[in-house]
């Protein structure tokens, strides 16, 4: 592929030529980069018409399954009740009544948050609400559900009052397809998954799904690069090394090895240092899915495999466990979140050559659930200033569907730390809007020849340097704009090893 006329940006130092250039791609490399290159006899060619060029967008942290059901998923985020759950489960189930859908369907929500309810869910309200119909209503951390009988049957769990969560939960769901009409939305959605990523410039994922996502993926008819994680009871099954190639066009390779440490904020199950507190008397650390031996133990066998390791660690303490064993195994990791850090944490990220593999977006939400639960230690939440200039390699994402799979989205909230009128929440540990893409392209902050043919094309460039106030902070209505340019971000083209992707 010949990509004529764009002005390639430099993610590491903001440059840019002073002319627009052509870049040749082949065998999915880049090859030639000049200010005007002839066109090779069947070569394609994109016309760019000066856009701005950038390396293909990644996100480094994607639950490809879950996602893939999204779009035929009931919306429960922002439901604030069991009640008001209750009521949207009725109103859906009321409109397939009329639409003459099959009542034997199954039913899955996602969205809601425990932290959000002062009265628990249990099954035989659900029941109440759904009748027979297979009901599976996912949280909006992905650490738990909350089923009713005829689920809880069908998919082989004994009956009980409350929720599945952590580890059953992170077991079940890559069995939900098993339940009616759910492989089916699957399919459909694995489709427009990766359409809607390209379209928004993403050339590559890291899919954290449980199972055995590396058999999947290569009867998705892979359009983009795809690197699938193993978890600990799959390790065994692992077709190979990091960077094993799984299918035919070689976009599909191994990934890393992951293991969740800990549970999530809003569960109140992220492993933390200090108690929780909150509203309703709860005052605990957390939960240690995984501990030290075990974690070493997994490690140290990913190691002799050739893996390398993703951990989960949103609270501190997991963090500080995740990285005594990467230290004894010596293995080539990342921390998964790394949402709340002391400063020794990431001194020792930094020695060990640990990335922080961090979901910007995520602070939009947890912002006012952080200074409720752990007061007056906001500071040690997304420390991404402090990471990056300790010499932390940053890796953004988004833990789709928990946020939105949009590398601009997370730019963005990494950018202004903002979603609301409010000023950008500790400013201190913002980002430039530059610093954010080159955390946002796998590595690669140029398109130079030899480097992968990973373009993306643009209609404008919103990389501009945010000016700082005389406190040394980001002016907060710049920060403000630099934001917004990045949401509304519009891409052109995106190509893969010298494909077009979408255009």
């Amino acid at each position: 592929m010949l990509i004529r006329q764009v002005r390639p940006l430099d993610a590491a130092s903001g440059e840019v030529p002073a002319r627009p250039v052509d870049l040749r791609v082949r065998d999915g490399v880049i090859t030639e980069v000049a200010a005007e290159l002839t066109r090779s006899p069947g070569e394609e060619v994109l016309e760019g018409g000066g856009a701005p060029a950038i390396p293909g967008l990644w996100d480094q942290h994607v639950h490809t399954g879950q996602l893939a059901q999204a779009h035929s998923r009931l919306d429960t985020s922002g439901a604030g009740s069991v009640g008001v759950i209750l009521e949207l489960v009725r109103r859906e189930l009321g409109r397939r009544r009329e639409t003459g859908t099959d009542p034997r369907q199954a039913l899955i929500g996602f969205g809601h948050r425990l932290i959000d309810f002062a009265v628990p869910p249990t099954v035989p309200a659900l029941d109440e609400a759904t009748g027979p119909v297979p009901t599976v209503l996912i949280g909006g951390d992905a650490h738990h559900a909350w089923l009713n009988s005829a689920a809880l049957e069908l998919l082989g769990l004994p009956a009980r009052d409350g929720i599945v969560a952590e580890d059953e939960w992170f077991d079940l769901a890559p069995q939900l397809t098993a339940l009616p009409g759910v492989a089916e939305s699957f399919a459909t959605g694995a489709a427009m998954m990766q359409r809607q990523a390209l379209q928004r410039g993403v050339v590559g994922l890291v899919d954290m799904e449980w199972g055995r996502p590396w058999l999947e993926w290569p009867a998705r008819s892979p359009r983009l690069r795809v690197r699938t994680a193993v978890y600990i009871a799959e390790l065994e099954n692992a077709p190979g090394p990091t960077g094993t190639v799984l299918d035919e066009t070689g976009l599909v390779r191994m990934g890393p090895l992951k293991v969740i440490v800990d549970g999530a904020l809003g569960s109140h199950s992220a492993y933390t240092r200090e108690a929780y507190t909150d509203g309703h008397g709860y005052a605990g650390r957390g939960v240690l899915s995984v501990g030290p031996e075990q974690l070493t133990a997994a490690l140290a066998r990913a190691k002799a495999l050739g893996l390398t390791a993703a951990i989960h660690a949103i609270g501190d303490a997991a963090a500080a466990v995740a990285l005594d064993a990467v230290e004894q195994v010596g293995i080539a990791a990342r921390i998964e979140h790394a949402q709340m850090l002391t400063d020794r944490d990431v001194a020792r990220m930094a020695a060990l050559g640990v990335t922080a593999s961090v979901q910007p977006a995520h602070l939009l939400e947890d912002r006012d659930v952080t200074e409720n639960l752990w007061p007056g230690r906001g500071g040690e939440a997304f420390r991404l200033r402090d990471l990056l200039e300790a010499g932390v390699p940053l890796a953004l994402g988004s833990d789709a569907p928990v946020a939105p799979l949009d590398p601009w989205l997370a730019m963005a909230a990494a950018v202004h730390r903002s979603a609301d009128e409010r000023e950008g929440w500790h400013p201190e540990q913002q980002l430039q809007p530059l610093e954010a893409l080159a955390a946002s392209t796998d590595g690669i902050t140029a398109l130079r020849a030899g480097g992968p043919g990973d373009v993306v094309l643009l209609a404008e460039d919103p990389f501009a340097d945010v000016p700082l106030g005389p406190d040394g902070l980001m002016v907060d209505t710049a920060a403000r704009e630099a934001a917004e340019k990045l949401r509304a971000a519009e891409v052109l083209a995106t190509v893969v090893g010298g494909t077009i992707g979408t255009s």
